[in-house]
């Protein structure tokens, strides 16, 4: 499959983001190819053309060609794109059309038409192949973040197409998914598919790819050949904005040396335990949680990492134990008054119909100057008026994070922040934490992310 893109433009309609000035950019067959770059530079922008939802659902202005091997990809057919085309979103939930696991795997077999006989043994070999006996006959619903993007690969994987589009696929994987991914992207590249990637986190990529494209503000600012990537220093990388391209290992975090604790400066578990009908996620945990003190949940998908931030913000009750402060147990209602979350996912969480709106929203003391400056250190002040759908992802988590500020409350919660952030808004992220804590909140953070852990954490509290 040989892709190439010939002053190519696009504009969403409505705002700047995302869009692409006079691209000219040539993929050939079996060519592995990443694509970097600060959010919002158009990474995704160009995924979205390859795989027919722009100009097909998302609008704007287009100029220039697409083609594959030759045609026009507007003269495909929309069948004929999804058989050679797979994608993996950056929000896997947002490609979903089943409740579970097995038949959301097997769902682009079945709409092809493929024979039941033919779809159970594709099904048997990916999951052997993608190691998923584990996630087999699962709600996807009660899936983590992490396990999720196995399956959204896995439906991709059962498909066979010429053509992978992947858009920050291990932006909710651990190190143990990292490593999956990394071995699946070995094998189809060992295949000759092809593969454009988006990504942030490099590191597990190094080896990989052949190309890397750095896009700014909508253009190819450089290219960069595989060997020379390779051999690129860190410090380099991080000069151009971008993350490690070296395998990242997260130091022991000594304690930070406090002053004596009062019980009032501290959140305890008590051996918290909380089931999920006859599951139990987590069981008899006893940790504090320090005012001015960056924690960092860690531990592998689906643990129960996210379920720990729920509890202490007050959205889920514990099934045995308490949560306490000052040697009394705090309850779901009090915990919400206390405490503010920020989501994995943050689309569950952005209501207003602007930017600005946003952080003003359930704020009673700050004001609109405030925010205007909350915004600027975030980057974000541009798009004050923008709705925050037509935000980026990475965009939209630094605004939640931005929101975050704005809430006056004692304890806040961050459920994998630096999820689609580049090396600059990954260190925005760190410098911030570090802000909270100085202002002696309680911050709570559960993250994969080695670079940023290592840069934010105080303690570390691993989850097993």
């Amino acid at each position: 499959m040989n892709i190439d893109f010939e002053n190519v433009s696009f504009s969403y309609s409505g705002r700047e983001s995302g869009a692409l000035k006079d691209l000219n950019l040539k993929i050939r067959h079996g060519e592995f190819v990443l694509l970097v770059g600060e959010s919002g530079c158009g990474k995704t922008t160009i995924t979205r053309m390859l795989n027919g939802l722009i100009p097909g659902f998302y609008n704007g202005k287009l100029e220039g060609t697409i083609s594959i091997d030759g045609r026009t990809i507007s003269d495909y057919k929309t069948y004929e794109l999804a058989s050679m085309v797979g994608s993996v979103f950056q929000n896997p939930k947002t490609q979903f059309f089943n409740v579970d696991t097995d038949s959301e795997i097997t769902f682009g077999l079945e709409n092809a038409g493929t024979p039941q006989k033919k779809i159970n043994a594709i099904l048997d070999k990916v999951t052997e192949e993608l190691d998923l006996e584990t996630l087999r006959g699962k709600d996807i619903f009660k899936l983590s973040g992490g396990e999720k993007q196995k399956i959204a690969f896995a439906s991709v994987y059962a498909s066979g197409p010429d053509l992978y589009l992947m858009d920050e696929p291990s932006a909710n994987l651990d190190s143990v998914g990292i490593e999956g991914l990394k071995e699946c992207l070995e094998k189809i590249k060992s295949e000759g598919k092809t593969v454009v990637i988006a990504e942030h986190r490099l590191y597990y990529l190094t080896q990989l790819v052949d190309r890397v494209i750095c896009l700014k503000n909508g253009r190819i600012e450089r290219e960069i050949n595989g060997d020379e990537f390779r051999a690129i220093s860190v410090n380099s990388l991080n000069h151009m904005g971008l993350r490690t391209n070296q395998f990242f290992k997260t130091r022991v975090k000594a304690e930070k040396g406090f002053r004596k604790i009062t019980l009032d400066e501290k959140i305890s578990l008590q051996d918290l335990s909380i089931d999920y009908g006859k599951i139990r996620v987590l069981n008899k945990l006893n940790h504090d949680f320090y005012k001015g003190k960056v924690c960092c949940v860690t531990g592998r998908n689906g643990v129960g990492k996210s379920t720990l931030l729920r509890a202490m913000s007050g959205f889920i009750k514990g099934s045995e134990g308490s949560i306490e402060q000052n040697g009394k147990t705090l309850s779901s209602k009090e915990l919400k008054k206390k405490a503010f979350m920020v989501m994995q996912d943050v689309n569950y969480q952005l209501f207003a119909d602007s930017v600005m709106n946003e952080c003003l929203l359930g704020t009673e003391t700050k004001s609109e100057d405030f925010a205007e400056k909350v915004l600027e250190e975030f980057g974000l002040l541009e798009f004050r008026n923008l709705h925050p759908n037509t935000l980026s992802g990475g965009q939209k988590q630094r605004l939640a994070i931005a929101v975050s500020l704005m809430m006056d409350k004692e304890i806040l919660l961050f459920d994998e922040p630096t999820s689609g952030l580049d090396y600059k808004n990954m260190r925005l992220c760190a410098n911030f934490m570090k802000r909270l804590s100085d202002m002696n909140k309680i911050i709570i953070v559960v993250s994969h992310d080695e670079e940023f852990i290592d840069y934010c954490s105080d303690e570390i509290y691993q989850l097993s």
